[in-house]
């Protein structure tokens, strides 16, 4: 089954209509891919592409009798209190610099836990610990967005409508391909953007951290790697 919309939200609108609500478990650094091969906790296999952020509730599609929603894991995350303005934003910045998925909330920021952030924000003054929790919400850095020149009378650039264009064909063909049974073998190709031949021995994943055992790490599926 394809789904390419979101027709509501149990968590924010609890459905009164009988039907039977069936989650669909994704991981929080999942819910911002364009395309993915998920099953349901009934078994019904789904090809994920609906054009945005999920969100924890969201409803993936509906049948006569059932309602296909999203539901985001917990995971271990680092949560670093802050006590005013000026430490909110200088956190903020620094973790920023380091390209890693962020959730800022009044008095406190989360990002996901590996062990380089976590000393990394205790040497620059910060008190982090540790906690299990959602992360949905999240701000994305990316490091090369808006690359090319701004088109007049858009807030786009070249590169933006590269980039759309691209993605509106790699979804026309996964689609195509989830439609005929293929659909996780080309989402893993397309989502990750290398094929195995890329692959470390002793790479390992953390909460959707990439680790290698030279020390480097990757935010983003293994498309970039830095050290700290």
């Amino acid at each position: 089954m394809i789904a390419n919309s979101i027709s509501g939200n149990i968590i924010e609108n609890p459905p009164k209509d009988g039907k039977l609500s069936v989650p669909i478990d994704f991981e929080w650094f999942e819910t911002d891919k364009k395309r993915m091969a998920k099953v349901a906790e009934d078994g019904t296999e789904f090809g994920v592409m609906v054009g945005r952020t999920i969100k924890d509730g969201d409803v993936l599609a509906e049948t006569g009798d059932k309602r296909y929603y999203t539901k985001i894991k917990s995971a271990q995350l680092i949560e670093i209190p802050v006590d005013s303005m000026k430490e909110m934003g200088r956190l903020c910045f620094e973790l920023g610099n380091r390209h890693l998925s962020l959730k800022v909330e009044n008095d406190r920021v989360l990002v996901p836990y590996d062990h380089p952030t976590m000393e990394y924000t205790k040497k620059i003054g910060y008190e982090p610990h540790i906690i299990e929790g959602g992360f949905d919400g999240f701000l994305i850095v990316k490091a090369h967005a808006g690359s090319g020149t701004i088109i007049p009378g858009t807030n786009k650039t070249t590169g933006d409508l590269a980039e759309e264009e691209q993605e509106a064909e790699a979804d026309k063909d996964w689609a195509a391909d989830a439609g005929h049974g293929h659909s996780h073998d080309h989402a893993h190709e397309h989502e990750h953007g290398h094929d195995h031949a890329g692959h470390v021995d002793g790479e390992y994943e953390v909460n959707g951290v990439l680790h290698r055992p030279d020390g480097s790490h990757s935010h983003d599926g293994g498309r970039t790697w830095h050290t700290h």
